[in-house]
């Protein structure tokens, strides 16, 4: 943190905001990418509905209804008239080993030979889906056929939306202790001190009199290269009584800039700080 706001009356640190956002633009990436792929998936996680209405004798007309997103968006939505059949298709692939599998898709076709793609998944649903439609078609004396095929919980698809669930969350985890930004603020009239922390989870406020104000510590320490660095904690009662909360209010390499606000902060709350920085 630093000091923002100083008076004789009150004095304002708030952690800086370059310090945290270097860290969080550095995380885009890992946060965009998995998002990216779970929005691919559950664009195809949707209901697809097919509507067919008997007209007449021989005449059926066709509407295929497509959403995504678990249902809640509409997707495509075709439709065909003087529909005479309904036909299993294949399309032969590659997967990235080299090896070779089958999409199973369903056309329906028109008396003049119209097709419209409809819906595609494994084999076996998909020949189902032929048959309701083509014994609706042929044999059936009933006005209507309503088929509802829904791929939103299936099992090939959790896996793959899984992973990316997974690895976003282990990556927010890891974000989180970057996406808060702490406010301290001292107030002589009211000897009173309130600590802030804005983050996403929301905004958490607790407040504390000069009196319960434990310590006022300056220490040092060294980071992961082995660089000293040094900084100002005030120590408060923390709500566990077994621990205490210290909070860090001025942090770095050189001890000239961590001391002057410490004498600032010691003056202001009346409470003279400990110099451990040699130690």
């Amino acid at each position: 943190m630093e000091i923002v706001q100083q008076t004789e009356k009150e004095i304002v640190l708030k952690d800086k905001l370059s310090s945290h956002l270097f860290e969080l633009l550095f995380l885009v990436p890992f946060i965009a990418g998995p998002l990216f792929f779970i929005s691919i998936i559950l664009s195809q996680m949707g209901v697809i509905k097919a509507s067919c209405q008997r007209v007449e004798p021989t005449q059926v007309n066709c509407q295929v209804n497509k959403s995504k997103y678990l249902g809640l968006i509409p997707g495509y939505s075709t439709s065909l008239t003087r529909v005479k059949e309904a036909k299993l298709n294949s399309q032969e692939k590659k997967n990235s080993d080299g090896d070779t599998y089958f999409d199973y898709f369903v056309t329906l076709v028109s008396q003049t030979e119209k097709e419209v793609v409809s819906w595609w998944d494994n084999h076996q649903e998909m020949m189902e889906m032929v048959v309701k439609i083509n014994t609706f078609i042929n044999y059936s004396t009933e006005s209507s056929l309503l088929i509802q095929y829904d791929r939103r919980w299936k099992w090939i698809n959790l896996p793959f939306l899984a992973f990316p669930i997974i690895f976003l969350a282990a990556v927010i985890s890891s974000a989180y202790p970057s996406s808060y930004l702490q406010t301290l603020i001292l107030n002589k009239s009211e000897r009173q001190l309130t600590y802030k922390v804005f983050s996403l989870l929301g905004i958490k406020t607790k407040h504390y009199s000069f009196a319960q104000i434990k310590e006022l510590i300056l220490e040092n320490d060294t980071d992961i290269d082995g660089d000293k660095f040094y900084r100002l904690k005030v120590v408060l009662p923390s709500e566990n009584q077994n621990n205490q909360l210290k909070i860090t209010l001025i942090f770095d390499s050189d001890i000239e800039k961590v001391k002057k606000p410490a004498n600032i902060v010691a003056d202001f709350i009346e409470i003279p700080y400990q110099d451990l920085s040699n130690k």
